[in-house]
């Protein structure tokens, strides 16, 4: 073999030599014509009279010994029609370029057949065809043949064909690229193809773009497409597993962007005009006025505070070795403003995108990560309407009622405790009466001899007459077992004469009593502090801050460094958003949602819960703290992460016979 390889490098050093000297002025047509021959892309170029190995070489960009390593019989010399395989360069393909039948796709870092099957929306059966020999373990810079989907349009009517342009849809294109391509709204190109558009766009489809942007009535004729029909199931499960051991993070390889929209600007507040208040106003007065008009606002405050303290993460972040690019832009709170960001660079390249705050900038930006498969993050909104069929959506602040949800199932219900909803006489809070009790009954039905479980409702006004109350709240409660108040109410007038006659029952008739409310009510003043103990309440908030902690004083003492304040809630907020998935990131690379149930890591002021209402979804983090506190003075803090309590399977009543559980005591 040896012996081979020195004449071949022989033979082509002489060819080359020879062909120097010879060298004529034979014009070399470049090939086109690609073929792929064992995984490896080649063009075929057919020798012609007066043609060299070294003009070959140089017109195709390609040394000679590389041609000759693909074609070992040259070493004979070169004949006219001899087909030569000429090597076809990664740097000589475009990400976009294609035929006929495939898209020819340069692997670039952190890039799978997995990742691929997604992007192209093709099996990874489809791929391993058109790419035969291919090894699963795919290299940085190799040239994978994607299989383009069979489209044909049959019997177009020809009006059709005059009013539109029908158009394919590419990788990474979304509404968009289309409006910069063509000059037609996303509003158009939806209602012109609803069923193509209903999920987002899709690589493949077809979709008609008006000629005259102004043409957006619905055809009535049919057009046809030989298709194959994928449906997708609203409970879709992926088709391949995912591994989660098997990406090796390299901080000189792996560099994650990371793009970050907020508003870190208003409207412009009104500027005072000297010339007109100079007659109303002293100049102290005007200049007074003009500092008013400068300062930050306390939303605006917040977001910076966000901000402020996702730098800290960024910097423990890098001295764990993980690198980063971090684009920022200011999105105010306009939708259009935050439109034009999508054509950023930073944020077309993202691998993470944090923010926007406002629910109007993020529904935009959302979309555009959907299309375009970019993990977000939403910070702050509580609203999880927008996680709905999009699952690269990742909601930080969990809404109320999962939140309530989740602090229900927490509680103890199969224990045989005595259970009471007391809620006010109001019309107002009746949707999150009904909701809560909803949650209530499904927890019950949980539970072994659930017919045996007592629980009652009671509703009143506040106000109303002390012994009168009492009297009807005593006539629900028992003494020989714990009762469990549920108390799904925000009215502080309300809950603070509840407390007042709950104390009562408790401290002159004994009934032993647990609270359980919401998490507004620490802000409540007309409450006495030490009924919350002795009533043993306990409260739910998804964010608690334990200033105890040897990780959170080393994080104020660095932000009071940095930025000489004192961090809020929010600052807590940016650490741990980034510090979260820039790690998770370092673990499991930019697909790292589909590894997010293994991600721990410790964070400040909350873990994480993420989960999915199905795989079409988006991700809301579930995870809720339980603020107990104690009848000892102390304050104990839970989170729904911990080992649930333990359900018994039998409960016995004594002296008591079974009720329907669902019976109820009104009290008007």
């Amino acid at each position: 073999m040896k012996h081979f390889l020195f004449t071949l490098l022989l033979a082509v050093t002489t060819l080359g030599m020879v062909a120097q000297e010879a060298e004529t002025a034979t014009e070399i047509k470049l090939s086109t014509d690609k073929v792929k021959i064992n995984g490896k892309l080649y063009l075929i170029h057919i020798v012609r009279q007066g043609q060299t190995l070294y003009s070959i070489s140089k017109a195709y960009n390609v040394s000679q010994i590389e041609i000759a390593m693909e074609n070992p019989d040259i070493y004979l010399g070169l004949q006219v029609d001899q087909a030569l395989k000429i090597p076809v360069k990664s740097k000589e393909i475009t990400q976009d370029e294609e035929d006929e039948d495939y898209i020819y796709h340069i692997v670039k870092r952190k890039e799978n057949l997995t990742s691929l099957s997604r992007k192209y929306d093709v099996s990874l059966s489809e791929i391993y065809a058109a790419n035969p020999g291919l090894d699963k373990h795919i290299r940085v810079n190799q040239v994978i043949m994607i299989p383009k989907k069979r489209l044909s349009t049959i019997g177009k009517a020809k009006d059709e064909t005059d009013r539109f342009i029908y158009h394919e849809v590419k990788p990474r294109e979304g509404f968009y690229s289309l409006k910069r391509q063509y000059g037609v709204s996303e509003e158009v190109v939806r209602k012109l193809n609803p069923e193509q558009t209903a999920d987002g766009l899709k690589l493949g489809s077809i979709l008609k773009i008006p000629k005259d942007i102004n043409d957006t009535i619905t055809t009535t004729k049919p057009i046809s497409f030989e298709v194959d029909i994928i449906e997708t199931p609203e409970e879709y499960h992926p088709a391949v597993s995912v591994i989660c051991d098997t990406f090796q993070y390299n901080r000189w390889r792996d560099i994650f962007n990371v793009a970050i929209l907020l508003p870190f600007t208003e409207p412009e507040k009104g500027i005072v005009d000297t010339t007109e208040t100079a007659v109303e106003l002293t100049p102290l007065e005007i200049q007074k006025k003009q500092e008013e008009a400068k300062k930050i606002s306390h939303h605006t405050a917040n977001f910076l505070d966000l901000y402020q303290g996702a730098l800290i993460a960024i910097d423990s972040l890098k001295t764990m070795g993980i690198s980063i690019n971090l684009t920022t832009y200011d999105t105010g709170k306009s939708s259009e403003k935050t439109k034009e960001l999508l054509l950023e660079d930073g944020v077309e390249n993202a691998n993470l995108i944090i923010g926007p705050a406002y629910p109007e900038c993020l529904k935009p930006v959302a979309e555009f990560a959907l299309e375009n498969r970019i993990p977000i993050v939403s910070p702050l909104s509580s609203n999880n309407f927008m996680l709905h069929r999009n699952p690269y959506l990742f909601q930080i602040n969990p809404s109320f009622l999962t939140q309530l949800e989740e602090f229900t199932s927490t509680i103890d219900l199969c224990n045989g405790d005595n259970i009471v909803l007391i809620h006010e006489d109001d019309s107002t809070n009746a949707s999150m009466v009904n909701s809560y009790k909803k949650m209530v009954n499904s927890r019950i039905d949980e539970c072994p001899s659930s017919h045996l479980i007592h629980f009652k409702e009671v509703k009143y006004k506040a106000g109303s007459a002390t012994p009168k109350i009492q009297e009807l709240i005593g006539q629900s409660l028992s003494l020989d077992r714990k009762n469990i108040i549920l108390v799904p109410s925000n009215n502080e007038a309300f809950v603070s004469d509840l407390f007042g006659n709950l104390h009562t029952l408790l401290t002159v008739y004994k009934y032993p009593i647990s609270v359980y409310g919401l998490p507004r009510w620490q802000r409540f003043r007309n409450i006495q502090v030490d009924y919350f103990y002795e009533l043993n309440l306990h409260l739910f908030t998804p964010f608690y801050v334990d200033y105890k902690r040897r990780e959170v004083k080393t994080f104020i003492a660095k932000y009071r460094d940095s930025f000489r304040a004192e961090p809020s809630q929010f600052a807590f907020q940016g650490y741990d958003v980034m510090f979260y998935f820039l790690s998770a990131m370092q673990s499991y690379g930019i697909d790292f949602q589909f590894c997010i149930h293994n991600h721990k890591c410790q964070l400040l002021q909350s873990d994480y819960k993420f989960k999915q209402e199905n795989s079409l979804h988006g991700y809301e983090n579930r995870l809720v703290n339980i603020i107990r506190y104690t009848p000892d003075f102390d304050i104990v803090v839970e989170n729904t992460e911990m080992e649930p309590k333990k359900q018994f399977e039998n409960i016995r009543y004594l002296n008591e016979q079974p009720t329907d559980r669902k019976e109820a005591v009104f009290i008007r």
